[in-house]
């Protein structure tokens, strides 16, 4: 008897609290206007998809095409090159660069920045056009810092764009040079100003710009 009257009090029970489930839970309604109840949630299901990937060739920004290496061409310099360490030599080199520049005339320069202890080399080349301006292009190879791996021989960085420079000459240095005297000289790696990009020159083309003076 005592169980019975236990059992009936839980339906008793249930039956009291399930107008107040059914008022709670959350309906949705159909296409023909007849409330459904929700389903629950179960999270995102759609399918992404695979990911998006770079379709760009080389996956990214493209790299420009390194410049064309006028190093490469194999010009004769017209005077010795300058090495820069402590200070430049040799010295003659600067007045043979001097005279070249301020003659009008055409030819090819060339400085070798080299500060040490470690391999930090900066080279320039300078294609004198004879009309003021140079054609000019560098290079640079560094090796030995910490951290750095070195071979026998470390190789040179891609070479810079093609610029053109203009020609920067004191009117001292010009009197020096006109009288032979103490100050005739030309520095292939600073006297130079007002540089701007400019279009790629083959081999054939600096050859031919240097012939025509």
């Amino acid at each position: 008897m005592r169980a019975h009257r236990v059992i009936q009090g839980a339906l008793l029970l249930a039956a009291a609290q399930l107008p107040f489930i059914i008022a709670c839970a959350p309906v949705v309604e159909g296409s023909d206007g007849a409330e459904t109840e929700a389903e629950p949630d179960r999270g995102d299901d759609t399918d992404p998809g695979p990911e998006s990937s770079d379709t760009t060739s080389g996956g990214g920004a493209d790299v420009p095409d390194p410049a064309l290496d006028l190093f490469a061409c194999g010009f004769e310099l017209s005077c010795e090159r300058v090495v820069v360490h402590i200070s430049p030599i040799p010295p003659e080199a600067l007045t043979c660069a001097a005279k070249l520049v301020i003659g009008g005339s055409t030819g090819v320069l060339s400085s070798l920045l080299t500060p040490g202890p470690y391999i930090d080399e900066t080279e320039s080349l300078i294609l004198v056009l004879g009309d003021g301006t140079a054609l000019v292009q560098t290079r640079e190879r560094h090796c030995g810092r910490e951290g750095m791996e070195c071979g026998p021989t470390p190789v040179w960085e891609a070479p810079s764009p093609h610029q053109i420079c203009d020609l920067v000459v004191s009117p001292d240095v010009e009197a020096a040079c006109e009288e032979d005297a103490e100050g005739c000289g030309w520095r292939p790696w600073a006297d130079l100003a007002n540089c701007r990009a400019v279009e790629e020159h083959t081999c054939e083309d600096v050859a031919a710009l240097l012939a025509a003076r």
